[in-house]
């Protein structure tokens, strides 16, 4: 009976260790994100002040395709404790699906799995509860990457697609990840979720480098830039 009991207290001792270290840990962390509720991802048209006065639009065939269609927008929220961070890194991959023809011939277009992705990187980040991280999908590669669906691109903006953020600071991995569809055991389009988490490793992706733009490469530069901290360009 006395081995049990000594036994008894060395487990609960042990599971308070475990939670104390655990505790600290979330102490020690300066960085984290939001919730997945908070996530702001939408498609957006830039505002009219931004182009008045400037040289019209190109005459393509889709109109939509042009500067003035709508951007996908993906705003990721995040906190940081410390007084200030130096310097913190954001990679963004996203899902979507090229449409691309069909090698048998005479039979409708197929789509293609490939993983968007781009980099936002912010400099002297204040501690602040809640940070924004942006990057942003010019309207023609919307209309590409969105899928033989009519419509396809809404998908994105009801969070039925991946996003995956991963953050470092200072050059080191913040162990957090960023997944959209984390809490799901798949995500709605099969992939993604508790079953896929490294659904953008997946090895039938085709990774497009770059495609997501960090927001001085867009129109929303300069007149969006108060939404986020002080970007550091390459």
């Amino acid at each position: 009976m006395k081995s049990l009991r000594i036994l008894g207290i060395g487990l609960v001792l042990g599971w308070f260790g475990v939670a104390f270290a655990q505790e600290e840990k979330k102490k020690e962390q300066n960085l984290s994100f939001g919730k997945v509720q908070e996530l702001e991802m939408d498609l957006v048209s830039v505002p009219d002040s931004v182009g008045t006065g400037g040289k019209p639009a190109p005459a393509v065939e889709d109109s939509k395709a042009t500067q003035e269609g709508r951007w996908l927008r993906i705003d990721v929220p995040f906190s940081t404790t410390n007084k200030f961070t130096p310097e913190v890194k954001f990679k963004f991959y996203l899902e979507g699906y090229e449409v691309v023809p069909n090698p048998e011939a005479g039979k409708k277009d197929v789509e293609k799995f490939v993983v968007l992705t781009g980099e936002a990187t912010y400099r002297d980040v204040p501690a602040g509860k809640k940070h924004y991280a942006g990057v942003f999908l010019p309207p023609a590669s919307v209309l590409r990457f969105a899928g033989t669906k009519s419509g396809g691109e809404q998908d994105w903006a009801k969070s039925m697609m991946n996003l995956k953020v991963e953050a470092t600071e200072a050059g080191a991995p913040v162990e957090e990840v960023f997944d959209l569809q984390s809490t799901k055991e798949k995500g709605p389009s099969g992939r993604g979720g508790k079953k896929d988490e490294q659904w953008n490793k997946s090895a039938d992706a085709q990774e497009l480098s770059g495609a997501l733009l960090p927001i001085y490469d867009t129109p929303f530069w300069p007149k969006d830039y108060k939404r986020y901290p002080q970007p550091k360009k390459p």
